[in-house]
């Protein structure tokens, strides 16, 4: 599809100007924009986990996850959202008296979502209830890597939203291109940190600013007194859900070299037990994109002819399809350690010295998470000092994403800004400051000659 330019001076107009005509300002039509959401969700949910099936081989379940993670949100944003729109009164300074001060959450108008191929649904209509609780109005450009779901969403968009309200536009990425150099109110994108670079490169021209959710190399520490069993089923779990196709999955595990041996055979007993002795055929494995399938089977060739592969290591270039398979990794092989890997590949690498790991956490970029299994608050505490990222989750993984009002995002690297619940609202809206004086008590102190003022600033301010 061509965007011409009647879509540029028009439709972005339009969108802009329902925001600029009060109107958003109300929460009924806040509420009732995210109850449309909700209603897409509950009449077509056949038809949205059929095209993610087509589109990434997901399962029911993995397809289902991605409406429950947006109806968890609308549930909350219904439950909070008057409390987060009242004003926020600000303590003035006694000496300003008599005046007042606060601050109000205004929309920022029209906000341009750019979703990605890994979960084509969940980021594109999870920010944009995030994005109506604040009354913007959006343009949504779906993955062209999901062609079924991302006509799904065009479709589904025309039929229940005014043009006016929200817009959805398909093409590749010369499409976004033109898009971004739009001069929206604000993007929010997801996908890798190299295509975010670009991005804001782009958004600079009208200083736009961004929302970038990025990828992380997120790494797992496996101390001596975790519980290896529960351990091994929730890691599995989290880095091989969508293939390891996840910005919060698992990237690469350190376990201490005393129960490293034990801890793998425990990781390959929940492969097989989640998905069977051929997982290639498995319906709960997802397919890879093509692009991050050809980029993965490279690696884990050289794995092969290396012999590190310890488990696993089959894959199907017909359903683009690479078994959970573990690889041996030592502590300096940085090239490995520093890629977020975004496939069904887990480099395991026994450690003696704690400190050499967090030295070289520390060292690359800030990772989205970094998950730790056992160890005590001392230690949890001590790694939270000497660390950076976007969030710390302790005996378990992939737990951010699943709290609604858990500020969600990464730093440095990883991304800018976050969303979720009431940080989601803040951040799609303008926190514009009001001050208020009253003409009673009007000093001449504060005006020119400005000698007498001088014996009340030092004793009030004591220089």
């Amino acid at each position: 599809m061509k965007i011409s330019d009647k879509f540029h001076l028009e439709d972005i107009y339009q969108l802009k100007k329902t925001v600029l005509t009060g109107k958003t300002e109300d929460i009924k039509w806040r509420i009732k924009h995210i109850n449309i959401v909700s209603k897409l969700l509950d009449e077509n949910k056949k038809e949205i986990i059929k095209s993610l099936f087509v589109d990434l081989g997901k399962s029911e379940i993995e397809g289902l996850s991605e409406i429950l993670l947006v109806k968890e949100e609308i549930s909350l944003i219904k439950k909070k959202l008057n409390s987060w729109m009242r004003p926020k009164k600000i303590d003035t300074p006694f000496y300003l008296f008599p005046s007042s001060s606060k601050v109000i959450y205004e929309p920022l108008g029209c906000v341009l979502i750019l979703g990605p191929y890994n979960y084509p649904l969940l980021y594109v209509l999870k920010p944009l209830v995030n994005i109506f609780s604040a009354g913007n109005t959006a343009v949504i450009k779906p993955s062209e890597k999901c062609p079924a779901t991302s006509k799904l969403i065009k479709r589904l968009t025309i039929k229940y939203f005014r043009k006016d309200v929200l817009m959805t536009v398909e093409g590749d990425y010369k499409q976004s291109i033109k898009l971004i150099e739009q001069n929206f109110d604000h993007i929010f994108f997801t996908g890798s940190t190299e295509t975010g670079k670009s991005i804001m490169k782009l958004a600079s021209k009208n200083l736009t600013p961004l929302t970038l959710e990025l990828s992380g190399t997120n790494p797992v520490i496996i101390f001596k007194n975790a519980n290896l069993e529960v351990a091994a089923k929730r890691i599995v779990w989290g880095k091989f859900f969508n293939s390891g196709q996840s910005c919060m999955a698992p990237n690469h595990i350190f376990v201490d070299k005393e129960i490293e041996n034990i801890f793998i055979e425990k990781l390959k007993k929940c492969i097989v037990s989640f998905y069977g002795d051929n997982p290639i055929i498995s319906e709960n494995l997802s397919k890879l994109e093509k692009k991050q399938f050809t980029s993965t089977v490279e690696i884990l060739k050289q794995y092969k002819k290396e012999k590190r592969i310890l488990f696993g290591g089959t894959f199907s270039k017909k359903n683009l399809k690479i078994s959970p398979t573990i690889l041996r990794t030592k502590l300096n092989e940085t090239d490995i350690l520093q890629k977020e890997l975004f496939s069904s590949l887990l480099p395991v690498i026994g450690i003696n010295d704690r400190e050499l790991v967090l030295k070289q956490i520390s060292q690359t970029s800030k990772p989205l998470a970094i998950y730790l299994f056992g160890g005590n608050k001392k230690i949890h505490n001590h790694i939270s000092k000497v660390t950076s990222s976007g969030t710390i989750c302790i005996n378990d993984v992939m737990l951010p994403v699943l709290i609604p009002n858990l500020p969600f995002g990464g730093v440095g690297q990883s991304g800018i800004g976050k969303f979720h619940g009431e940080e989601g609202f803040r951040n799609f809206s303008n926190q514009k400051s009001i001050t208020f004086k009253g003409f009673l008590f009007d000093s001449n102190l504060r005006y020119p000659p400005y000698k007498r003022v001088k014996k009340f600033l030092k004793f009030i301010f004591q220089i």
